[in-house]
Protein backbone atom coordinates (compact mmCIF):
# COMPACT_ATOMS: atom_id res chain seq x y z
CA UNK A 1 0.00 0.00 0.00
CA UNK A 2 1.22 3.47 -1.16
CA UNK A 3 1.69 5.89 1.98
CA UNK A 4 -0.48 8.66 2.28
CA UNK A 5 0.60 12.02 0.20
CA UNK A 6 2.72 14.17 2.71
CA UNK A 7 0.03 16.70 4.13
CA UNK A 8 1.41 16.39 7.37
CA UNK A 9 4.08 18.20 6.70
CA UNK A 10 3.25 21.50 7.97
CA UNK A 11 1.49 22.10 10.94
CA UNK A 12 -1.97 23.28 10.74
CA UNK A 13 -1.88 26.93 12.32
CA UNK A 14 -5.04 25.93 15.16
CA UNK A 15 -2.40 23.08 16.73
CA UNK A 16 0.52 25.47 16.39
CA UNK A 17 -0.86 27.79 18.36
CA UNK A 18 -2.42 25.27 20.76
CA UNK A 19 1.30 23.65 21.29
CA UNK A 20 2.29 27.70 21.77
CA UNK A 21 -0.40 28.08 24.60
CA UNK A 22 0.10 25.25 26.31
CA UNK A 23 3.96 26.00 26.53
CA UNK A 24 3.27 29.34 28.16
CA UNK A 25 0.67 27.50 30.59
CA UNK A 26 2.84 24.99 31.97
CA UNK A 27 6.34 26.91 31.78
CA UNK A 28 4.50 29.85 33.81
CA UNK A 29 2.64 27.32 36.12
CA UNK A 30 5.94 24.70 36.76
CA UNK A 31 8.02 27.49 37.86
CA UNK A 32 5.55 27.47 40.74
CA UNK A 33 6.77 23.60 41.42
CA UNK A 34 9.72 23.85 43.48
CA UNK A 35 9.34 27.19 45.02
CA UNK A 36 5.46 26.85 46.66
CA UNK A 37 6.90 24.47 49.40
CA UNK A 38 9.43 26.52 50.33
CA UNK A 39 7.29 29.64 50.48
CA UNK A 40 4.99 27.52 52.64
CA UNK A 41 7.28 26.77 54.72
CA UNK A 42 8.94 30.01 55.08
CA UNK A 43 5.31 31.39 56.48
CA UNK A 44 4.97 28.81 59.03
CA UNK A 45 4.03 26.18 57.20
CA UNK A 46 4.55 22.50 58.33
CA UNK A 47 5.40 19.68 56.34
CA UNK A 48 1.37 18.08 56.74
CA UNK A 49 0.16 21.71 55.71
CA UNK A 50 2.55 21.77 52.64
CA UNK A 51 1.17 18.05 51.70
CA UNK A 52 -2.35 19.40 52.49
CA UNK A 53 -1.74 22.63 50.03
CA UNK A 54 -0.71 20.62 47.36
CA UNK A 55 -3.47 18.30 48.34
CA UNK A 56 -6.23 21.21 47.75
CA UNK A 57 -4.61 21.67 44.62
CA UNK A 58 -5.04 18.30 43.53
CA UNK A 59 -8.82 17.85 44.98
CA UNK A 60 -10.05 20.62 43.00
CA UNK A 61 -8.56 19.51 39.64
CA UNK A 62 -9.60 15.94 39.86
CA UNK A 63 -13.15 16.65 41.07
CA UNK A 64 -13.49 19.27 38.54
CA UNK A 65 -11.49 18.15 35.54
CA UNK A 66 -14.61 15.55 33.75
CA UNK A 67 -17.23 18.64 34.44
CA UNK A 68 -15.46 20.97 33.05
CA UNK A 69 -14.73 18.67 30.08
CA UNK A 70 -18.18 18.55 29.41
CA UNK A 71 -18.98 22.25 30.18
CA UNK A 72 -16.25 22.64 27.16
CA UNK A 73 -18.87 20.74 24.70
CA UNK A 74 -21.41 23.00 25.32
CA UNK A 75 -19.60 26.89 26.21
CA UNK A 76 -17.05 26.23 23.31
CA UNK A 77 -13.19 25.33 24.29
CA UNK A 78 -11.88 29.16 24.02
CA UNK A 79 -13.81 29.92 26.72
CA UNK A 80 -12.57 27.01 28.84
CA UNK A 81 -8.77 27.78 27.85
CA UNK A 82 -9.15 31.55 28.57
CA UNK A 83 -10.76 30.89 32.16
CA UNK A 84 -8.32 28.14 32.51
CA UNK A 85 -4.76 30.21 31.57
CA UNK A 86 -6.67 33.52 33.36
CA UNK A 87 -7.04 32.10 36.84
CA UNK A 88 -3.69 30.72 36.35
CA UNK A 89 -2.11 34.13 36.25
CA UNK A 90 -4.47 35.30 38.85
CA UNK A 91 -2.50 32.40 40.54
CA UNK A 92 1.02 33.59 40.88
CA UNK A 93 -0.06 37.26 41.01
CA UNK A 94 -2.44 36.94 44.30
CA UNK A 95 0.85 34.36 45.59
CA UNK A 96 2.26 37.99 46.04
CA UNK A 97 0.13 38.89 48.65
CA UNK A 98 -0.40 35.65 50.88
CA UNK A 99 1.00 35.84 54.15
CA UNK A 100 -0.15 32.34 55.90
CA UNK A 101 -0.07 29.02 55.30
CA UNK A 102 -3.93 29.35 54.70
CA UNK A 103 -3.69 32.02 52.14
CA UNK A 104 -1.65 29.27 50.33
CA UNK A 105 -3.63 26.83 50.55
CA UNK A 106 -6.79 28.60 49.48
CA UNK A 107 -4.63 29.70 46.42
CA UNK A 108 -3.36 26.82 45.12
CA UNK A 109 -7.34 25.45 45.59
CA UNK A 110 -7.62 28.40 43.31
CA UNK A 111 -5.03 27.15 40.73
CA UNK A 112 -6.61 23.73 40.74
CA UNK A 113 -9.50 25.04 39.21
CA UNK A 114 -7.58 26.91 36.46
CA UNK A 115 -5.84 23.50 35.56
CA UNK A 116 -8.80 21.30 35.61
CA UNK A 117 -10.81 24.19 32.78
CA UNK A 118 -7.26 24.28 30.77
CA UNK A 119 -6.18 20.47 30.35
CA UNK A 120 -9.95 18.85 28.92
CA UNK A 121 -10.79 21.97 27.08
CA UNK A 122 -6.83 22.02 25.03
CA UNK A 123 -6.79 18.75 24.75
CA UNK A 124 -10.52 18.63 23.09
CA UNK A 125 -9.52 21.59 21.33
CA UNK A 126 -6.48 19.74 19.50
CA UNK A 127 -8.60 16.91 18.67
CA UNK A 128 -11.47 19.68 16.89
CA UNK A 129 -9.04 21.35 15.09
CA UNK A 130 -6.96 18.47 13.68
CA UNK A 131 -7.45 16.54 10.16
CA UNK A 132 -7.96 13.12 10.35
CA UNK A 133 -4.69 12.20 9.02
CA UNK A 134 -2.71 14.35 11.21
CA UNK A 135 -3.98 13.43 14.93
CA UNK A 136 -0.91 11.45 15.82
CA UNK A 137 1.28 14.19 15.02
CA UNK A 138 -1.27 16.93 16.55
CA UNK A 139 -0.99 15.23 20.27
CA UNK A 140 2.77 14.35 19.68
CA UNK A 141 3.95 18.19 19.09
CA UNK A 142 0.90 19.53 22.06
CA UNK A 143 2.36 16.73 24.53
CA UNK A 144 6.01 17.61 23.84
CA UNK A 145 4.90 21.41 23.75
CA UNK A 146 3.85 20.61 27.77
CA UNK A 147 6.26 18.34 28.82
CA UNK A 148 8.95 21.18 27.10
CA UNK A 149 7.54 23.64 29.57
CA UNK A 150 7.23 21.39 32.60
CA UNK A 151 10.89 20.78 32.02
CA UNK A 152 12.00 24.80 31.38
CA UNK A 153 9.79 25.76 34.24
CA UNK A 154 11.29 24.50 37.37
CA UNK A 155 14.70 25.66 36.72
CA UNK A 156 13.68 28.94 35.15
CA UNK A 157 11.54 29.32 38.49
CA UNK A 158 14.84 28.87 40.74
CA UNK A 159 17.11 30.57 39.08
CA UNK A 160 14.78 33.45 38.85
CA UNK A 161 13.87 32.65 42.61
CA UNK A 162 17.59 33.30 43.66
CA UNK A 163 16.02 37.40 43.66
CA UNK A 164 12.98 36.46 45.69
CA UNK A 165 9.89 34.39 45.90
CA UNK A 166 8.25 37.74 44.82
CA UNK A 167 10.15 38.29 41.24
CA UNK A 168 9.30 34.79 40.07
CA UNK A 169 6.12 34.45 40.74
CA UNK A 170 5.38 38.23 38.72
CA UNK A 171 7.89 36.17 35.73
CA UNK A 172 5.13 33.72 36.27
CA UNK A 173 2.23 35.39 35.77
CA UNK A 174 3.69 37.64 33.03
CA UNK A 175 4.26 34.78 31.03
CA UNK A 176 1.26 33.18 31.33
CA UNK A 177 -0.67 36.63 30.95
CA UNK A 178 0.77 37.09 27.20
CA UNK A 179 -0.80 33.36 26.61
CA UNK A 180 -4.30 34.58 27.59
CA UNK A 181 -3.41 37.91 25.27
CA UNK A 182 -2.72 35.48 22.80
CA UNK A 183 -5.83 33.01 23.13
CA UNK A 184 -7.85 35.99 23.02
CA UNK A 185 -6.88 36.68 19.58
CA UNK A 186 -5.69 33.45 17.91
CA UNK A 187 -8.20 30.33 19.17
CA UNK A 188 -11.40 30.04 17.43
CA UNK A 189 -14.47 27.57 18.05
CA UNK A 190 -14.45 24.91 15.59
CA UNK A 191 -18.06 23.63 15.18
CA UNK A 192 -18.96 20.55 17.21
CA UNK A 193 -18.83 17.63 15.86
CA UNK A 194 -22.22 15.89 14.79
CA UNK A 195 -22.10 13.27 17.55
CA UNK A 196 -21.69 15.33 20.21
CA UNK A 197 -24.44 17.56 18.80
CA UNK A 198 -26.71 14.47 18.26
CA UNK A 199 -26.37 13.91 22.28
CA UNK A 200 -27.57 10.27 20.96
CA UNK A 201 -26.47 7.48 24.31
CA UNK A 202 -27.27 7.50 27.47
CA UNK A 203 -24.60 8.64 30.10
CA UNK A 204 -25.57 5.86 32.76
CA UNK A 205 -25.38 3.32 30.38
CA UNK A 206 -22.04 4.68 29.06
CA UNK A 207 -20.44 4.68 32.54
CA UNK A 208 -21.59 1.07 32.57
CA UNK A 209 -19.68 -0.27 29.84
CA UNK A 210 -16.59 1.93 30.62
CA UNK A 211 -16.32 0.45 34.60
CA UNK A 212 -16.97 -3.09 32.71
CA UNK A 213 -13.90 -2.31 30.59
CA UNK A 214 -10.85 -4.38 32.46
CA UNK A 215 -8.55 -2.69 30.48
CA UNK A 216 -9.52 0.77 30.82
CA UNK A 217 -9.70 0.41 34.86
CA UNK A 218 -6.14 -1.04 34.83
CA UNK A 219 -5.48 2.08 32.88
CA UNK A 220 -6.29 4.08 35.63
CA UNK A 221 -5.04 1.66 38.42
CA UNK A 222 -1.33 2.13 36.85
CA UNK A 223 -2.25 6.05 36.25
CA UNK A 224 -3.34 6.65 39.69
CA UNK A 225 -0.91 4.96 41.50
CA UNK A 226 2.09 6.27 39.52
CA UNK A 227 1.36 10.02 40.14
CA UNK A 228 0.88 9.19 43.58
CA UNK A 229 4.42 7.90 43.69
CA UNK A 230 5.36 11.09 40.78
CA UNK A 231 3.54 13.43 43.55
CA UNK A 232 6.05 12.70 46.38
CA UNK A 233 9.08 14.40 44.86
CA UNK A 234 6.94 17.50 43.32
CA UNK A 235 5.16 17.76 47.08
CA UNK A 236 8.73 17.03 49.25
CA UNK A 237 11.44 16.66 47.05
CA UNK A 238 12.05 20.50 47.30
CA UNK A 239 12.33 20.47 51.58
CA UNK A 240 14.26 17.11 51.18
CA UNK A 241 17.15 18.64 48.57
CA UNK A 242 16.91 21.61 51.18
CA UNK A 243 18.21 19.65 53.83
CA UNK A 244 20.24 18.24 52.48
CA UNK A 245 21.83 21.46 51.44
CA UNK A 246 20.96 21.58 48.21
CA UNK A 247 20.32 24.89 46.49
CA UNK A 248 17.07 26.46 44.97
CA UNK A 249 18.30 26.74 41.92
CA UNK A 250 19.79 23.11 41.38
CA UNK A 251 16.89 22.07 42.82
CA UNK A 252 14.83 23.49 40.15
CA UNK A 253 17.60 21.82 37.70
CA UNK A 254 16.66 18.38 38.99
CA UNK A 255 13.06 18.53 38.17
CA UNK A 256 14.00 20.25 35.08
CA UNK A 257 16.04 16.89 34.08
CA UNK A 258 13.54 14.80 35.18
CA UNK A 259 10.99 16.54 32.61
CA UNK A 260 13.65 16.95 29.94
CA UNK A 261 14.17 13.48 29.15
CA UNK A 262 10.83 12.73 29.64
CA UNK A 263 9.83 14.95 27.15
CA UNK A 264 12.69 13.83 24.97
CA UNK A 265 11.77 10.31 25.19
CA UNK A 266 8.38 9.62 24.39
CA UNK A 267 8.30 10.24 20.45
CA UNK A 268 10.98 7.54 19.96
CA UNK A 269 9.55 5.46 23.07
CA UNK A 270 5.76 6.00 20.79
CA UNK A 271 7.40 4.95 17.41
CA UNK A 272 9.04 2.21 19.40
CA UNK A 273 5.71 0.75 20.70
CA UNK A 274 3.78 1.07 17.54
CA UNK A 275 6.31 -1.67 15.89
CA UNK A 276 6.61 -3.94 18.91
CA UNK A 277 2.28 -3.45 19.30
CA UNK A 278 2.68 -4.98 22.61
CA UNK A 279 2.14 -1.63 24.59
CA UNK A 280 0.82 -3.38 28.19
CA UNK A 281 4.46 -4.67 28.81
CA UNK A 282 5.61 -1.44 28.32
CA UNK A 283 3.02 -0.21 31.40
CA UNK A 284 3.71 -2.86 33.35
CA UNK A 285 7.79 -2.43 32.59
CA UNK A 286 7.28 1.07 32.74
CA UNK A 287 5.82 1.16 36.03
CA UNK A 288 7.44 -1.11 38.11
CA UNK A 289 11.17 0.53 37.06
CA UNK A 290 9.42 4.01 37.72
CA UNK A 291 8.39 2.80 41.14
CA UNK A 292 11.84 1.30 42.08
CA UNK A 293 12.90 5.54 41.05
CA UNK A 294 11.08 6.63 43.54
CA UNK A 295 11.91 4.61 46.56
CA UNK A 296 15.24 5.28 45.61
CA UNK A 297 15.32 8.83 45.96
CA UNK A 298 15.13 8.99 49.77
CA UNK A 299 18.53 6.74 50.05
CA UNK A 300 20.47 9.17 47.83
CA UNK A 301 22.46 12.38 49.35
CA UNK A 302 24.30 14.26 46.61
CA UNK A 303 23.03 15.91 42.96
CA UNK A 304 24.97 13.29 41.23
CA UNK A 305 22.82 10.49 42.23
CA UNK A 306 19.51 12.27 42.28
CA UNK A 307 20.17 13.74 38.60
CA UNK A 308 20.30 10.29 37.79
CA UNK A 309 17.20 8.60 39.66
CA UNK A 310 15.45 12.22 38.17
CA UNK A 311 16.11 11.12 34.52
CA UNK A 312 15.15 7.68 35.38
CA UNK A 313 12.00 8.83 36.18
CA UNK A 314 11.83 10.73 33.45
CA UNK A 315 12.59 7.93 30.83
CA UNK A 316 10.23 5.48 32.72
CA UNK A 317 7.37 8.02 33.45
CA UNK A 318 7.47 8.10 29.32
CA UNK A 319 7.57 4.61 28.67
CA UNK A 320 4.31 3.81 31.15
CA UNK A 321 2.43 7.40 30.25
CA UNK A 322 2.68 6.87 26.59
CA UNK A 323 1.47 3.34 26.77
CA UNK A 324 -1.53 4.29 28.59
CA UNK A 325 -2.77 6.68 26.28
CA UNK A 326 -2.67 4.44 23.54
CA UNK A 327 -4.26 1.37 25.06
CA UNK A 328 -6.89 3.39 26.89
CA UNK A 329 -7.77 5.01 22.98
CA UNK A 330 -7.57 1.58 21.91
CA UNK A 331 -9.89 0.15 23.78
CA UNK A 332 -12.71 2.03 23.95
CA UNK A 333 -15.10 2.85 21.27
CA UNK A 334 -15.43 6.73 20.32
CA UNK A 335 -18.36 7.50 22.18
CA UNK A 336 -17.32 6.40 25.30
CA UNK A 337 -13.42 7.84 24.82
CA UNK A 338 -14.08 11.00 26.50
CA UNK A 339 -15.77 9.09 29.53
CA UNK A 340 -12.43 6.77 29.53
CA UNK A 341 -9.91 9.95 29.33
CA UNK A 342 -11.85 11.96 31.72
CA UNK A 343 -11.09 9.34 34.54
CA UNK A 344 -7.69 9.53 33.12
CA UNK A 345 -7.34 13.21 33.94
CA UNK A 346 -9.13 12.28 37.35
CA UNK A 347 -7.03 9.64 38.44
CA UNK A 348 -3.86 11.91 37.63
CA UNK A 349 -5.25 15.09 39.99
CA UNK A 350 -6.74 12.19 42.62
CA UNK A 351 -3.33 10.56 42.83
CA UNK A 352 -1.65 13.47 43.32
CA UNK A 353 -3.96 14.49 46.04
CA UNK A 354 -3.50 11.58 48.08
CA UNK A 355 0.13 11.41 47.71
CA UNK A 356 0.53 14.93 49.05
CA UNK A 357 -2.51 14.60 51.84
CA UNK A 358 -1.18 10.94 53.23
CA UNK A 359 2.71 10.90 52.61
CA UNK A 360 3.40 14.22 54.81
CA UNK A 361 2.29 12.21 57.74
CA UNK A 362 4.90 8.99 56.73
CA UNK A 363 7.84 11.74 56.22
CA UNK A 364 6.47 13.63 59.37
CA UNK A 365 6.97 10.52 61.38
CA UNK A 366 9.34 8.31 59.79
CA UNK A 367 11.59 10.87 57.78
CA UNK A 368 12.14 11.20 53.54
CA UNK A 369 13.27 7.54 53.30
CA UNK A 370 10.37 6.25 54.46
CA UNK A 371 7.89 8.40 52.55
CA UNK A 372 10.12 7.98 49.49
CA UNK A 373 9.89 4.44 49.87
CA UNK A 374 6.27 4.34 50.89
CA UNK A 375 5.16 5.76 47.64
CA UNK A 376 7.36 3.59 45.41
CA UNK A 377 6.76 0.50 46.96
CA UNK A 378 2.75 1.68 46.44
CA UNK A 379 3.52 1.99 42.56
CA UNK A 380 5.18 -1.50 42.07
CA UNK A 381 2.70 -3.04 44.30
CA UNK A 382 -0.32 -1.63 42.13
CA UNK A 383 1.35 -2.69 38.94
CA UNK A 384 0.75 -6.33 40.14
CA UNK A 385 -2.90 -5.36 40.34
CA UNK A 386 -2.55 -3.79 36.78
CA UNK A 387 -0.85 -6.91 35.83
CA UNK A 388 -4.11 -8.82 36.44
CA UNK A 389 -6.29 -6.38 34.93
CA UNK A 390 -4.35 -6.34 31.38
CA UNK A 391 -3.55 -10.20 31.23
CA UNK A 392 -7.24 -11.11 31.20
CA UNK A 393 -7.69 -9.14 27.97
CA UNK A 394 -4.66 -10.84 26.14
CA UNK A 395 -7.15 -12.41 23.63
CA UNK A 396 -8.36 -9.09 22.39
Amino acid sequence: MNPPPATGAKIPTPILIACVLTLFLYLGAYMRLPLVPLFAKGLGASTVDVGMINAGFMLAAAALALPLGLLSDRLGRKRLILAGMGISCLTSLILLVARTPLHVGLIYLFSGIGLACFSPAMMSHVGDSSPPNFLGRAYGWYTSALYLGMALGPGLGGVVAAKGFGTAFAVSAAIIGAGVILAGFRVGNPAPSAQRLSGDGNLRSDFGEILRNRVVLGCWLATFFSTYAWGSLFAFFPLYARDLGISIPQTGLIFTTQAGVNALCRIPIGHFQDRTRDRRSFILWGNALFGLCIALTGMSRGPLPLYLLFAGVGATMAVTFTAVGAVLSESVVTRVRGLAMGGYNTCIYGGFMASAATLGFVIQRMGYTAGFAVAGLSCAVATAGVAVLLSRTRGD
